[in-house]
């Protein structure tokens, strides 16, 4: 039986509570514009998670207003920092601007510019990543963003079940997503087959692919 329906999703909805009232207006407002931002369940996840992994750098690639950043540094408190890369010239100002408008501007670091490019300028190491941009990019991300990482690291891909249609071309019927779908289904296989990592895929949100980095993997110390 499946029960990812859309009664389950709006039941676990309702039991959602947002972490801070700026950060519910900060999602209201984003989701009236039409702009992306992760989902209620996946932002409880995430909120779980890093209550357990308490990282100490927190990567993230893809910025947009802001929002997922914010809520790790709510999260994560104030010894944990935080570097967002976003392509975007004009998300890349408004998430700065959220950011100081909501007291995170110390810890949150919004750098513009390509991910794959900037990521060879931070210096490692990462123990918490989220990848949240192009998905057409994501092999490249996690392979940039794997290097930045130690042993015990872990990376979090969302929305990799892309409404559904990485599993079934039935989903996409004007085949608009079929290079994306193709990218999608070859990354998953790519992460779940790779050595130096442990992967598993919940279908949660819009799908979340969860890796961590093995003690034997000879990631960056």
């Amino acid at each position: 039986m499946n029960i990812t329906n859309r009664k389950v999703t709006e039941y676990l909805d309702g039991l959602y509570r947002p972490l801070t009232p700026q950060l519910e207006q900060m999602r209201r407002e984003a989701e009236a514009e039409g702009i992306p931002v992760i989902l209620r369940d996946t932002e409880r996840f995430l909120a779980v998670m890093l209550t357990v992994i308490k990282p100490s750098r927190i990567l993230e690639i893809g910025t947009a207003t802001g929002y997922s950043s914010s809520c790790f540094a709510e999260i994560c408190g104030e010894d944990t920092e935080i570097v967002t890369l976003e392509s975007d010239s004009e998300m890349c100002r408004r998430a700065g601007e959220n950011i100081r408008k909501l007291g995170y501007g110390e810890r949150i670091r919004v750098c513009q510019g390509d991910a794959q490019e900037t990521m060879q300028e931070l210096s490692p190491t990462f123990d918490f990543v989220f990848i949240d941009a192009a998905k057409s990019h994501y092999r490249s991300f996690f392979d940039g963003a794997l290097k930045l990482c130690r042993k015990g690291s872990v990376l979090i891909c969302d929305n990799v079940l892309m409404k559904a249609k990485t599993v079934s071309e039935e989903y996409d019927p004007k085949k608009k997503y079929r290079t994306s779908i193709r990218r999608m289904r070859d990354f998953l296989q790519y992460i779940t087959a790779l050595d130096r990592v442990e992967t598993c895929v919940f279908p949660a949100g819009d799908g979340i692919s969860v890796s961590v980095v093995k003690p034997d993997a000879g990631a960056a110390e």
